[in-house]
């Protein structure tokens, strides 16, 4: 089966985390809905993945907390906790789906004839912020394994108990970072080196036309309603 150029789903990831913001309240529990449902059907537990990436489950709670104790209705609150949890949702996939170098090599494509080596260089950002998300995921599910294993838990002192793990977690990914980061060196890799070049197809451009024209005919259905 022919894939999708991830630089053509990213494009419309982007456009519909934008969409996302202008959705009315009830609107967002119908697209979380969706988000949840329709992945099954191409036999993608999207659920469990949400529930390995426990560290943003932890945040939507929060968000859904915070807005509600800040004068917020139940239903504005459920919304805002939607919306996160949708683009949290849809990026996870991206993430899971897409081959990144792929994706680097995309954009380094498109954008070193108009930028030279900062095209290349803005392409391996990308690419380099992506994939720290993997990484992101995995050690807040270790955390979460080791404090459940020692008889942690968030509901004895909160606040207290959310400052630590955040800090901890902090701690232990700058570690895995660098321990990437040289991993990346002893393979010679640049941020600004000659990469293969892999061209958008058909199917490519028709994906990203057809998310810019259904981003704008979305938009312009919110503007006249």
């Amino acid at each position: 089966m022919a894939q999708i150029n991830p630089f053509a789903t990213l494009i419309a990831l982007i456009l519909s985390s934008i969409a996302s913001s202008l959705l009315g309240e009830m609107e967002a529990l119908v697209v979380l809905c969706l988000v949840t449902i329709i992945p099954f059907f191409f036999h993608v537990n999207i659920l469990r993945v949400m529930w390995s990436m426990k560290v943003m489950l932890v945040t939507a709670l929060l968000i859904f907390l915070f807005s509600f104790f800040g004068e917020g209705t139940l239903l504005s609150s459920l919304s805002d906790t939607s919306k996160f949890l949708s683009i949290v949702a849809l990026s996870a996939l991206y993430i899971k789906k897409s081959d990144l170098l792929d994706l680097s090599t995309t954009m380094g494509s498109i954008l070193s004839p108009v930028f030279g080596k900062n095209g290349r260089k803005a392409a391996s950002a990308v690419m380099m912020t992506l994939a720290l998300f993997p990484i992101i995921f995995s050690t807040a599910t270790e955390m979460m394994n080791a404090r459940a294993s020692r008889g942690g838990s968030f509901l004895r002192h909160p606040v207290k108990s959310i400052s630590d793990y955040t800090v901890s977690m902090m701690r232990l990914l700058f570690q895995k970072v660098i321990i990437f980061q040289d991993a990346l060196y002893s393979r010679s890799w640049s941020t600004s080196g000659e990469r293969t070049k892999v061209a958008l197809v058909g199917r490519d451009w028709a994906l990203i036309i057809l998310s810019f024209l259904l981003f704008i005919g979305f938009f312009i259905w919110k503007r006249v309603l």
